[in-house]
């Protein structure tokens, strides 16, 4: 299961070298491994929730201590040594368009923050609550994660924004492309990250920033849904859909792996 408090599987450890920890002992004396707070006890310090009880909406403490935090060193510090300060009150998981505009109305009869959740990788608190009167609904995108429509001929992929980089290769690979995008947080983050942030990756030189590989496509804003086109100096290719689903992303499928 992925870690809740850093980076990775929690089942895979990366020991201290001796040499290295005697190279550390010899610069800065002997140390002593931190503390960690238990899962648990974090888990037994989320307050109630001020979201009104709905079926999308989970507001499991457990739920909200995993979509508290980002991955960055103040991250981590909060998480391992449990102080957070704020939690979302509820994580919703939608499945579809229309459930993700269900959510967003709900949000705003209530009076809620929305906080749109990818893979978790944000370094620079996009995630994170704020301490506040209003509530906070995180919705998390990982169930939109599938190969909508895929063209051939236009080398055109639509997707879910949810899905992660190795699902969004793997669905690729099987038809004999990729996308050829991988930033550093590939294995977590997911395409509608990227395109927000405009990402950036170790092979951008030969592919293209995710700007140059995103042709368009649909959001759900709270005001409607909202049509994006390809943003940057790259734009769409001849054969662009008019109109996308909300809460999809359209990149070139860049070219086959057998060549």
């Amino acid at each position: 299961m992925r870690r809740w408090n850093g980076w990775g599987d929690d089942s895979v450890t990366y020991p201290l070298p001796p040499g290295a920890a005697r190279f550390l002992a010899d610069r800065v004396g002997m140390g002593s491994p931190p503390a960690d707070a238990a899962l648990a006890d974090l888990v037994a310090t989320v307050p109630p929730s001020r979201l009104p009880a709905v079926p999308l909406v989970s507001t499991d403490p457990l739920e909200r201590v995993r979509h508290a935090r980002g991955q960055s060193l103040p991250d981590w510090i909060a998480l391992r040594s449990g102080r957070i300060v704020a939690f979302p009150d509820g994580v919703a998981y939608p499945a579809s368009e229309g459930q993700v505009r269900e959510l967003l109305c709900y949000a705003a009869e209530v009076g809620a923050r929305v906080i749109p959740y990818g893979g978790g990788t944000s370094v620079v608190g996009h995630i994170n609550p704020l301490p506040g009167e209003a509530p906070v609904l995180t919705v998390d995108m990982g169930r939109m994660s599938s190969l909508r429509r895929f063209d051939e001929d236009s080398q055109l992929a639509t997707f879910g924004a949810g899905v992660a980089g190795p699902d969004l290769e793997a669905q690729l690979r099987a038809r004999g492309f990729t996308l050829g995008h991988f930033p550093q947080s590939f294995e977590y983050s997911t395409l509608g990250g990227w395109i927000a942030a405009r990402s950036s990756g170790q092979q951008s030189l030969g592919y293209g920033r995710i700007e140059r590989l995103f042709a368009g496509g649909r959001l759900e804003a709270p005001a409607g849904p909202l049509a994006e086109a390809s943003f940057g100096p790259g734009r769409p290719r001849p054969g662009l859909p008019a109109a996308l689903s909300p809460a999809e992303a359209v990149c070139p499928g860049q070219c086959p792996r057998s060549r």
